[in-house]
């Protein structure tokens, strides 16, 4: 799990990214937040997040002074710049300091996710580790691996019905004879992710299978996984994947 701290001097902002970001589905736990650049100084000496996400312009020190300062005790540490300004000098200057990313706000959704998932399983990559990768991006916890047999029987379900538009755990959970709460909590423990994200995960490998087909269309893969509004597939797997379908389609994983 990568553990993630959020700096930004705006509360709202804050609870906006910590709320609305699907952080299980890609992988990552947000441990910590910080309102400046001083408070997120001594923060991250304490958690030592793997990847922070910071505003630029805050009060007491800035993004970019923090930055400097923290990259050079933690130089791998990975950092994407938030900023509602679209100022060249400050991207400039990020780049100088080794900010591994920037964003300006307000960012559309799923791209965050997106600028994670690249940032952290895709750049210099190997053409020799593209399948590796692949599986690192959407990693689902194989059968064989799993001990409890409801958990297994609810994976075969998953197999078999992930292309129903109105799968539901409460069918899951009717076919086993078991409630949705103990299935969930199951399968939870024995899988490390919930049924909902086991899922998308399972729906979203599927669609990179048929995506390395370019004779299928994008809304013929979201329809064959069992989404229904193609918007929403699009923008599920640019969030896991770091990239839109069709770009997906077009180019590898690369």
């Amino acid at each position: 799990m990568t553990s993630v701290l959020i700096v930004d001097d705006e509360k709202y902002v804050r609870m906006g990214i910590i709320s609305e970001t699907d952080w299980s589905l890609i992988g990552c736990e947000v441990v910590g937040e910080a309102s400046n650049g001083l408070e997120a100084l001594e923060k991250a000496e304490t958690l030592r997040p793997d990847l922070i996400i910071s505003d630029i312009r805050m009060p007491k020190m800035d993004g970019i002074e923090f930055s400097t300062k923290y990259l050079e005790k933690h130089p791998d540490t990975k950092i994407i710049f938030l900023t509602a300004y679209n100022d060249f000098e400050y991207a400039r200057q990020a780049i100088r300091i080794g900010i591994s990313d920037y964003l300006l706000k307000p960012f559309q959704d799923g791209e965050l996710e997106a600028s994670i998932q690249r940032l952290l399983h895709v750049n210099n990559t190997t053409m020799s580790e593209i399948t590796a990768l692949e599986n690192e991006l959407v990693p689902l916890k194989p059968k064989s691996e799993i001990s409890n047999k409801y958990v297994q029987n609810a994976i075969e379900y998953i197999e078999k019905h992930f292309r129903d538009t109105d799968f539901s755990i409460g069918k899951l959970a009717e076919s086993m004879g078991v409630s949705e709460g103990h299935i969930s909590r199951l399968f939870k423990t024995e899988a490390g992710i919930s049924i909902n994200n086991y899922l998308t995960r399972y729906r979203i490998r599927k669609a990179m299978d048929y995506l390395k087909d370019v004779s299928i269309k994008v809304y013929e893969v979201a329809d064959m996984i069992g989404y229904q509004d193609i918007a929403y597939f699009s923008n599920t797997f640019k969030k896991l994947v770091g990239k839109s379908p069709s770009d997906y389609q077009s180019n590898g994983i690369l």
